[in-house]
């Protein structure tokens, strides 16, 4: 035995035996742990095989187990398994499975199911049922049935506001199905006829006002305020609505002028020309967290600033500032011919374009809000532009995403502030006349001639 171990043969073949053994225990606890912990890379100009910000922020601060059941035919839908596995890796809160309706009729009329691809998302006792498999869907899915109740929103009407139900380029259907989307009730309100603001609205919103608010329509909006209602207003170059001097109270200025933009940024990008300014930079805020990077852009704005004045019951944050190469035009008029210019007393840039305050509840307003005792604060947004969130530019750039990111802070639901889904979009390669010559000749003619020389070349030496 002995002189059987002391075979060279025996030795190196033991050594290379347990080599192998170490290595394939390395390759097996790396494949574990790969499993449990992995990264995907995504190389798309737009990130669309990633998990939207939106999503990983829902699935992050899931409160409820959440389980969804897609009813696809056996070995179909393996595009929307992949995303709920992206989904399932995101929190522990999550599962899902797929069902064969053929195979399993029962559980599919348990769910009421009458058609292929159908997604069933619930928590709970409530459950939502989607035929889309888009991220989009199925994370709004998500936010409906984890949701304790709807909030409702109450658009402003009787002044010339922007209509969420006006579909056309200038409405704001795009905004109400946004927020509708993120499980939000829209209403309008005509304060004038309704004497005060609703007892339910969780946010007031006054978008595009073209004439003034009567005194009392003022003081009802005021003493909603005071009483801790949260409030977002958008106001246009031009005109007085009265609620301009009414925000002064809280530190909040809405300039009496047009700010114009001449970097030339716009331009580049088609947006338009020097009344339409570009925002880059952002105030340090939660609403603004997620825009470093992402431009908006704002047709025909006025300037709106904050200032605290010394006083310690109201705070505020610039939100939205323009570049450098822009200033606080005192005359409107200028954009509509003739020379385009900065005159001695105007405001230089960066100039602030929207601003976000908190505002603490005085004692008699916190006496009278008996039905929300902890509420002890009012959060209000002024934009000084609310085109940007109509139809034609609520999908560009971060327009949108930053309307429905106001709206969650106002509502107190920092969690869904984020950037949402983004869709595949058409992205051409455009080529001139000389780089489409240049690539067929590579691509068609080159290469293919480089394969066959070296392959000649090979064979002549082996001959």
């Amino acid at each position: 035995m002995k002189a059987l171990w002391s075979k060279r043969s025996l030795k190196y073949g033991s050594n290379t035996f347990l080599l192998i053994v170490i290595v394939l225990t390395v390759v097996a606890m790396v494949n574990f742990v790969s499993t449990k912990h992995h990264h995907r890379f995504d190389l798309t100009k737009g990130k669309l095989y990633s998990l939207a910000d939106q999503t990983v922020q829902v699935l992050k601060n899931l409160k409820k187990d959440v389980k969804v059941i897609a009813f696809y035919r056996e070995g179909s839908g393996q595009e929307l398994r992949d995303r709920l596995q992206e989904y399932d890796y995101r929190s522990d809160r999550f599962s899902f499975e797929f069902v064969d309706p053929d195979k399993n009729p029962e559980k599919a009329k348990l769910y009421g199911i009458r058609s292929y691809k159908t997604i069933v998302v619930q928590s709970g006792t409530k459950e939502e049922k989607i035929r889309e498999d888009s991220e989009k869907e199925l994370t709004n899915a998500i936010l409906k049935v984890t949701r304790e109740g709807n909030k409702v929103i109450y658009f402003v009407e009787g002044h010339g506001e922007n209509r969420t139900d006006d579909s056309g380029k200038e409405g704001y259907s795009y905004v109400k199905k946004g927020l509708e989307d993120a499980n939000y009730d829209v209403k309008t309100v005509l304060l004038a006829q309704e004497g005060k603001v609703p007892e339910d609205c969780a946010i007031l919103v006054v978008s595009g006002a073209q004439r003034a608010f009567l005194s009392n329509e003022i003081e009802m909006i005021e003493t909603y305020i005071k009483q801790g209602g949260d409030a977002f207003f958008l106001f246009d170059p031009g005109g007085d609505t009265g609620l301009e001097d009414m925000l002064k109270t809280w530190g909040i200025e809405v300039g009496r002028d047009v700010v114009v933009d001449v970097s030339g940024i716009g331009r580049l990008f088609g947006i338009g020309g020097v009344g339409v300014p570009i925002a880059g930079e952002y105030g340090a805020h939660p609403i603004t967290e997620k825009h470093k990077g992402v431009m908006t852009f704002y047709p025909l704005a006025r300037s709106v600033s904050f200032e605290a004045n010394g006083r310690t019951d109201i705070s505020g944050t610039e939100l939205a500032k323009t570049s450098s190469s822009s200033w606080a035009e005192s005359d409107p008029n200028v954009l509509k011919g003739g020379e385009v210019r900065r005159d001695a007393g105007e405001k230089g840039g960066p100039i602030s374009l929207s601003v976000a305050v908190t505002v603490e509840a005085n004692a008699e307003a916190k006496g009278a809000s008996e039905e929300d005792p902890e509420k002890k604060q009012a959060r209000l947004v002024v934009f000084g532009d609310s085109d940007f969130a109509k139809n034609r530019y609520f999908p560009q750039q971060g327009n949108g995403d930053l309307f429905l990111n106001c709206i969650s802070w106002l509502a107190e639901e920092e969690e869904l502030i984020s950037i949402r889904p983004k869709e595949a979009g058409f992205n051409p390669i455009n080529l001139t006349k000389a780089q489409g010559r240049n690539l067929f000749l590579f691509s068609v003619i080159l290469l293919p001639l480089a394969v066959i020389v070296a392959g000649t070349v090979v064979y002549v030496k082996r001959r």
